[in-house]
């Protein structure tokens, strides 16, 4: 074992258990972003890949070691520290190595908790008879897209708590709401404004604002607040809201899902996922991509169609049926590929229903600017694995405002206890949404009081989250 790793792990024991010894086999995006991230939270981190150019994915906040090596070989494994590891993921891009890896680092190391990265679906019956740990991206991200991908954008309702009459929802004002003030959303316990967003910016609710056309707002409602909401909203969107006035969900575009043409571009294994459960579901299916050969990966039961051509050109798109489409879904490998099909689908054929898939984080702000529903699968399955990994006491229950926030849920540290809401926001940036306490749902104002072991659910940027979570752990000492 080199130097650096024997210093690492006498470090970390010095420190306190608190601090993992880490190996994460692959440095793919996901490999690197997680690796990433746990070193700079203190843990000793290992890495370890076969291209030895894969480590230029690792930014300057990465203080941990790379060794190239191929994933289950027993001396790299070593070399890596897996003797005294705590924890081994094994993230690479082929559920073979995975497979293989998670086992040598179960059964012959006996790491305490080992993860493992699966592509394909078909194969988790294997994982799960050798009794490996595993989070399938596909199956992830799947059902992320099929959860987000008929939302309506101007009324999208994120949570809905039934036992204590509590929905968190997500509004585009329209123009009828000019003239009227941040305060005219809230009445009372019946509804509350929890965040505006005007162009991809904050505004303060408690400074009062004049609400403007296109503004985004993250509202807390019970059931007798919507017909108040009605007054602020369009005509379409208030057939929605007296739809769920009455308690019933909203509608599909049409009544029978045959009647509700999907188009998917790329025969990824996502696409390929996507497309085979949806035509289960009686939606006309229509998968596209330029390698006939991926639609191989299509089950036999699949009913849809495929079409071989370039997910964004206007002709295929036609032969695809894309003018009579109500959703579109660019889940290519490319993230130029699915940004420029995505864009096509909504300007040039007014698909209602546009999402693509999105690699590279580094792009989400280029998404969000473009107002484009997008799933993040990096983001996705790094969250994933580091609540398996860490056991986090935040929780992320969903996203957003095109994933600019993320929906969390915690209990209340004893650090907090008898503290206001308003001091709690200000120095973490936490907006809160409802609290929990002995069976009620609370709408917390400023002044409100919290107690340990409320349930607290709230809005936090990526940023927050991870001053949120660190706040927390020192909390308990």
């Amino acid at each position: 074992m080199p130097e650096s790793t024997c210093q690492r792990l006498h470090t970390r024991s010095e420190r306190g258990a608190e601090f993992l010894h880490i190996v994460i086999a692959g440095c793919g995006r996901v490999g690197a972003s997680l690796a990433e991230m746990l070193s700079y939270e203190g843990h000793d981190v290992v890495i370890i890949d076969r291209d030895i150019r894969s480590f230029a994915r690792l930014g300057r906040t990465f203080n941990g070691v790379t060794i190239e090596g191929i994933a289950f070989d027993e001396e790299v494994l070593k070399e890596a520290g897996i003797e005294y590891a705590d924890v081994f993921a094994a993230v690479t891009n082929f559920d073979s190595t995975n497979l293989m890896a998670s086992e040598i680092a179960k059964s012959v190391f006996e790491v305490p908790k080992v993860i493992s990265r699966l592509y394909n679906p078909d194969k988790e019956l294997t994982f799960y008879k050798m009794g490996i740990d595993y989070i399938c991206g596909t199956t992830l991200m799947t059902s992320r897209i099929r959860e987000k991908l008929f939302q309506e954008e101007d009324l999208i309702i994120h949570e809905d708590l039934p036992s204590v009459g509590l929905q968190v929802i997500e509004v585009t004002l329209p123009a009828k709401v000019k003239g009227k003030k941040a305060s005219d959303l809230n009445l009372g316990i019946s509804s509350r404004l929890i965040m505006l967003l005007r162009n991809g910016a904050v505004i303060d609710p408690a400074t009062n604002p004049e609400l403007q056309q296109n503004d985004k707002a993250i509202m807390l409602m019970r059931k007798d607040g919507w017909p108040y909401l009605l007054e602020c909203l369009s005509d379409t969107q208030s057939a929605k809201c007296e739809l769920l006035l009455k308690g019933g969900p909203l509608p599909a575009e049409n009544t029978l899902n045959e009647e509700i043409k999907i188009i998917i571009g790329g025969c990824s294994q996502v696409g390929a996922h996507l497309g085979y459960l949806l035509s289960l579901e009686g939606y006309d299916v229509t998968i596209i991509d330029e390698n006939p050969d991926l639609f191989r990966r299509l089950p036999p039961r699949y009913e849809g169609r495929c079409i071989e051509g370039v997910v964004f050109e206007e002709d295929v798109l036609i032969e695809a049926g894309i003018k009579e489409a109500s959703a579109f879904v660019s889940v290519t490998k490319f993230d130029n590929k699915n940004l420029m099909a995505a864009e096509v689908a909504r300007h040039i054929f007014k698909v209602p229903h546009v999402m693509a898939r999105l690699f590279n984080p580094d792009k989400e702000r280029t998404y969000q600017a473009l107002n484009l529903n997008y799933v993040c699968g990096t983001r996705l399955l790094k969250q994933a694995l580091i609540e398996f990994i860490l056991e986090p006491d935040v929780r992320v229950r969903t996203s957003c405002l095109n994933n600019m926030f993320d929906l969390v849920e915690f209990e209340c540290p004893e650090l907090w206890d008898r503290a206001d809401v308003s001091s709690i926001r200000k120095k973490i940036g936490l907006h809160f949404a409802y609290i929990l306490r002995r069976g009620s749902g609370y709408m917390p104002n400023d002044g409100f009081v919290l107690r340990k072991g409320d349930h607290i659910t709230a809005l936090v940027s990526q940023t927050s989250l991870n001053k949120l979570e660190k706040h927390i752990k020192k909390s308990k000492g």
